[in-house]
């Protein structure tokens, strides 16, 4: 019997492997570091689910061995604009400010999303922003029109061997003995997972989840 599903939690578990994105990281870390030390916007694009937030866990592990740094990460939504406008920044310390869902600034009006645009612009000539989205070119259209500038860094799903080990690791959280077979599932299986997840981990685990519980009922 498949007892204990091992794809019910559908983000990462913090017993669970990372799969280094080793080139995303290096490249993602190089705009940040350029940000950081010299002012300057960084927009990370990807669909949900597709590894922003661990990519970024990933970079700031790194970058929190220099403790020069000072990172202040909020969610966004129509408050940010004063809490960011009054944060206090520490003068012996290089900041990194990061807006995650920073694709909600388009639910405002025109006259408040360009208030916020200005105050990020301003933000960024002393500071480093890191502004993440996971819409296509909402953010990037209108930094474009008030002719500000910026860095962008998309992330894309895995590949296929690195998405094979994701759920590999995964099945080995409900094994007695770890492997590196993907039992119970078969390379056919596999191929339509990649194929319907485009590489996206979130969705991959979704199916996954799914076909883990048909295949116990199956035996049951």
């Amino acid at each position: 019997m498949l007892a204990n599903n091992p794809f019910v939690m559908i983000t990462s578990s913090g017993n669970e492997k990372v799969v280094d994105r080793v080139r995303e990281k290096v490249e993602l870390q190089m705009h940040i570091n350029a940000a950081i030390n010299g002012g300057g916007i960084v927009i990370l694009k990807g669909a949900p689910g597709v590894g922003k937030s661990t990519l970024i866990h990933l970079v700031l592990k790194d970058l929190s061995k220099t403790k020069t740094l000072e990172v202040i990460k909020e969610e966004f939504t129509p408050s940010t604009y004063n809490r960011i406008r009054t944060v206090n920044i520490n003068p012996l310390k290089k900041t990194l400010i990061i807006l995650d869902d920073f694709n909600n600034v388009e639910m405002l009006d025109a006259a408040s999303q360009t208030k916020i645009l200005n105050l990020i612009d301003d933000l960024a000539r002393r500071f480093g922003m890191l502004l993440v989205e996971n819409r296509d070119e909402g953010v990037e259209r209108d930094f474009k029109k008030l002719g500000k500038r910026f860095e962008k860094f998309e992330i894309k799903g895995l590949s296929r061997v690195d998405l094979k080990q994701l759920i590999i690791d995964r099945l080995n959280m409900a094994r007695k003995v770890p492997t590196e077979q993907i039992d119970p599932f078969n390379e056919g299986e596999y191929d339509k997972i990649y194929k319907k997840s485009g590489g996206n981990p979130r969705i991959a685990l979704l199916i996954c989840s799914s076909l883990y519980d048909q295949k116990e009922t199956s035996i049951i």
